[in-house]
């Protein structure tokens, strides 16, 4: 990959997410923020777990009830995965928000947690900072 791809490549989500309609949702307003591609849409512990190994992904949006596994268990082989060189962060965008849940995603590495019922707005504001610092960052 040439400098001009490095600073042209696009941030990358992964969707984490076991309702379609939600992963549709989702997909549709992060395509409006400039510089994000969504790469893929998943349902499963499993298939998020492959993805993550892929290194094609910065930010995974992942949801703690899954079709099949959990969130909690996502979280657990990023934190695994943190030494193998891989710069990605995760949030968990979920609606079993309650204190003890939010510390523990946070303990276990999610760089925030948004409330699906009220706080959509929140997480596609960071998902834009996090786009934006990215661009900063390449062409430092």
């Amino acid at each position: 990959m040439s400098n001009d791809d490095a600073l042209e490549r696009n941030f990358r989500v992964l969707v984490v997410e076991d309702s379609t309609n939600l992963q549709l949702l989702l997909a549709a307003m992060l395509h409006e923020i400039p510089g994000v591609d969504v790469v893929a849409h998943v349902t499963t512990e499993e298939e998020a777990i492959q993805w993550l190994g892929t290194a094609s992904t910065d930010l995974a949006i992942v949801d703690l009830e899954l079709a099949s596994g959990t969130g909690f268990g996502v979280l657990k082989a990023l934190s695994e995965q943190e030494g193998d060189g891989l710069n990605l962060k995760a949030v968990v965008f979920s609606n079993y928000s309650n204190a003890s849940i939010r510390r523990r995603c946070l303990r276990m590495g999610a760089q925030a947690f948004f409330d699906k019922s009220f706080q959509i707005d929140e997480l596609l504001d960071f998902v834009q900072g996090e786009a934006s610092g990215k661009s900063r960052r390449s062409m430092v």
